[in-house]
């Protein structure tokens, strides 16, 4: 059974619960839609939220309803995960995420949490498949629940979501493709502790998730919630400073009010500046197929970041050796080694796509990617990704 992060609500003759905090508009279309018994004689509830033209169906288990406490401080957890998951729903699929490194993800919890017998000790996994909005690939992950860790499926699910976000982040989520099958991915808990986002990156984020959500993933123009608190918990700030950074950005006008103060659209001025950061616009022309015959050379890479540092106070360079690449050629032969080449620059070029470049750098078994307006933290990132890949 998945539970894919509801807006939770119930009303029936067993359980009368609600949310009385949120507002009618938020709420209204919650309906349930069917009611049956499955294996061990559970009872399941389907319910579907949205209007006709932006619905979604979740499910929702007699059993977890079941556990819900009564206290206060408990229907406090429930009223902020509800609002928070209600002001997604009003953009479109409430379950759909943006990471800092430039992807939106679809992610899906299975509930209930059960616990698992490993080498005679007992623990409890938050299991999540993970699905690629952009490619459609998808990630079966796990996440450990040891002690200290939130006790309510409310506060499981947003660790769970910014654990995996952050994850992505550095290049340690695996995608492969929907019909073949992989092991869970063990996945480290988000540590809240981390250092906060700049203003800047803030601003950056809020930018990308207007270009790509707002823009890429709709058929027109469409809305986002620019003040998620899932997303400050991710990013490690306030939901003011969301809100700072988004008028902040309008005052450039790379934002346009929407029907809500929160809930802005990208402009004209954001799709030209996001377009082209993907076109040639930083002094030199980016591959539009990467292979192992059309790499360019150390001199090229050196008029290369001349004219890039030009337009950008900074960028990156990530230099890469394939280790015991002589071996290859030595026990299968040169044809192999080549072929084994073409591969690992051609998995460097589909990492790196339009947002730099791949250049030939000493030996054949070294190469050097330039990446434009990259900062310290973004580079790793992408570094990270490339080494998985490969």
């Amino acid at each position: 059974m998945i539970l894919t992060i509801p807006c939770l609500t119930r009303q029936n003759a067993k359980h009368s619960w609600a949310l009385p905090t949120l507002r009618s508009d938020l709420t209204r279309g919650i309906q349930i839609i069917d009611q049956h018994r499955t294996a061990g004689n559970h009872r399941s509830t389907w319910f579907a939220i949205g209007s006709p033209n932006q619905q979604t169906t979740i499910t929702i288990s007699d059993n977890f309803l079941d556990d819900l406490l009564k206290t206060k401080e408990y229907h406090t957890i429930v009223d902020s995960y509800a609002v928070a998951v209600a002001g997604r729903l009003k953009c479109g699929n409430p379950e759909v995420f943006y990471c800092r490194s430039g992807v939106a993800v679809q992610i899906a919890i299975r509930w209930p949490i059960e616990p698992i017998m490993s080498n005679n000790v007992v623990s409890a996994y938050a299991l999540m498949e993970v699905r690629n909005s952009g490619n459609e690939q998808v990630a079966e992950c796990s996440i450990k629940l040891g002690f200290g860790f939130p006790k309510t499926a409310f506060e499981i699910a947003l660790m769970a979501v910014n654990s995996v976000r952050k994850a992505i982040d550095r290049g340690l989520v695996r995608f492969h493709n929907p019909d073949t099958s992989q092991d869970f991915q063990d996945i480290e808990r988000e540590n809240p502790s981390e250092t906060s986002c700049s203003q800047s990156e803030v601003e950056q984020f809020i930018a990308g998730k207007a270009y790509l959500l707002g823009f890429m993933a709709a058929d027109g123009l469409t809305e986002i919630w620019a003040v998620d608190p899932w997303d400050a918990k991710y990013l490690g700030v306030t939901t003011k400073e969301l809100a700072v950074a988004m008028r902040s950005l309008q005052a450039k006008g790379l934002l346009q009010p929407g029907t809500n103060a929160d809930y802005p659209r990208p402009t004209d001025k954001l799709l030209a500046e996001k377009s082209s950061e993907n076109e040639d616009s930083d002094g030199f022309q980016s591959q539009q197929v990467v292979s192992r015959l059309n790499l360019p050379n150390k001199e090229e890479l050196l008029k290369d970041m001349k004219a890039v540092l030009e337009r950008h106070p900074i960028s990156a360079i990530v230099v890469i050796d394939v280790d015991h690449f002589k071996q290859v050629n030595d026990q299968k032969g040169h044809l192999q080694g080549d072929a084994c080449l073409d591969k690992v620059v051609t998995t460097i070029g589909a990492v790196v796509g339009r947002k730099g470049k791949v250049y030939r750098w000493g030996s054949g078994d070294e190469f050097v990617v330039l990446l434009p307006d990259f900062c310290t933290d973004e580079t790793p990132v992408t570094a990270e990704r490339i080494r998985c890949e490969v």
